[in-house]
């Protein structure tokens, strides 16, 4: 009991299950630094001791749940997923029928609820590798009905989809994938996914008009097309090459290496989305640790509780808009250099201080320009959680002459046999509407008579 109270009460300070004291000591000790900021609270995460003790009977339940994954016992998992599904209908009548002042809605992921909806997402997974599709529709109904906004839904709408069609229901799977086209929570990968099936379910006698966005996924990417000799071959397994330098080497190394000497000499890192979150955490600072009502509830954040969801944008629309206004007229650098010697080992979500250095992250902003950046930047700000992840594998750059000119390129590489995924699709869409210099870089094999 002793342990199950000292348990509730880490989770009630720090509202996560990753931090304990030992977060006091680290911080006394200097081996960890908090970033500054307010703490205004106005409204209470739980209400009552029971929404507590609610959202910790879930968070029991989700631990059930991995723990029967991991050990293959189908029967509990079975039992954990039938448990979710009463509960998630259960508390929502409940929820329904409060009269109160309701809180935040980015509090919604300290409820049971939202615990409940993940493991019934778990538990579609499983029905589906099971090939039980009708238990995997009936259950994304109800998650669809029952939580009517999230960042899993365009996930739920797109398996439903899918769940249909292999129950030979190809009509209902194409309204499905229609609806969720203009669901407003489904964005990124998942609503390309989803506009992607509705034009190949929707061809005539089906549906007779073209919709608007057809053209849209049709666009060209830029590809460059190059080879590589390879180490290893086995299907499932990791690429392996011979570098340019002779020495083994990844496929995004090899790409680096290829647009380091042939591809134009261009200097770069292999960071995915990296860099660019850690060129949001600086350049973003003071917007992201501005006081704003219900955020910061201890002094042991690195970021927001509203830092993805789309309440981030909408509550400091103009604190963020006169910092891209400084950022599109040149400041950017400036800016970056006095957030990176004022916060230099703070935390700060995203913003990696050892991985991506200071005169990489200069060299970008001074290739990216300010008005592409703003672009970006704001492109993050509203929809933080959608866009994370996805972007191109490769960021380079070089200098155009010695008064500091530069021009930046963003790579996504593609071994032999992979393909774009829809949420890379989406991001690469994006940056061509920025006006950003992308493309898909294709590594195949050198052939064996070469």
């Amino acid at each position: 009991m002793a342990d199950e109270l000292l348990w509730l009460v880490q989770r009630l300070f720090f509202l996560n299950g990753d931090q304990d004291l030992s977060s006091f000591l680290l911080v006394d000790l200097g081996l960890v630094k908090f970033p500054d900021y307010t703490c205004s609270v106005v409204h209470r995460i739980f209400q009552e001791r029971n929404d507590l003790l609610q959202y910790e009977e879930a968070i029991r339940v989700a631990q059930f749940m991995d723990e029967s994954l991991d050990n293959d016992n189908m029967e509990l998992v079975s039992r954990c997923t039938d448990l979710s599904e009463n509960r998630l209908c259960t508390s929502l009548k409940e929820e329904d029928s409060s009269l109160a002042d309701s809180p935040p809605s980015f509090y919604s992921c300290f409820s049971s609820t939202w615990i409940y909806s993940k493991i019934l997402t778990l538990g579609v997974s499983v029905y589906e590798r099971e090939r039980r599709y009708a238990d995997a529709i009936r259950t994304l109904k109800i998650l669809l009905s029952k939580v009517a906004s999230g960042r899993r839904r365009g996930y739920w709408t797109l398996r439903l989809s899918i769940d249909l069609e292999h129950m030979g229901r190809p009509n209902e799977s194409l309204s499905i994938a229609e609806g969720g086209v203009t669901d407003p929570w489904i964005r990124a990968g998942s609503k390309i996914a989803l506009q992607k099936r509705a034009l190949r379910l929707g061809k005539p006698p089906r549906r007779w008009k073209v919709p608007s966005y057809a053209d849209s996924l049709k666009r060209n990417i830029k590809e460059v097309n190059i080879e590589g000799r390879p180490l290893n071959c086995e299907i499932g397994a990791k690429n392996v090459f011979y570098g340019y330098d002779g020495d083994r080497c990844g496929v995004e190394q090899l790409a680096l290496q290829y647009y380091a000497d042939e591809g134009g000499g261009w200097q770069g890192t292999h960071s995915e989305g990296g860099i660019w979150m850690t060129i949001f955490g600086l350049l973003m600072w003071d917007v992201i640790f501005s006081e704003v009502c219900d955020v910061f509830h201890s002094k042991f954040q690195t970021a927001p509780l509203d830092f993805e969801t789309d309440d981030f944008y909408k509550s400091r629309k103009d604190l963020i808009e006169a910092q891209l206004k400084r950022i599109q007229d040149g400041m950017a650098e400036e800016m970056l250099i006095s957030s990176w010697e004022l916060h230099q080992g703070t935390s700060c979500k995203g913003v990696n201080w050892d991985r991506h250095p200071m005169a990489d992250v200069r060299a970008v902003v001074a290739g990216v320009g300010g008005h592409r950046l703003a672009l970006l930047l704001r492109h993050l700000a509203l929809d933080y959680r959608s866009w994370s992840s996805g972007m191109p594998d490769l960021l380079l750059w070089h200098f155009l002459d010695e008064r500091g000119g530069a021009e930046a390129k963003l790579v996504e590489v593609k071994g032999p046999k992979d393909q774009l995924s829809e949420q890379q699709r989406a991001w690469i869409f994006v940056l061509m509407d920025f006006g950003f210099d992308v493309e898909v870089c294709k590594v195949s094999l050198v052939s064996k008579r070469r």
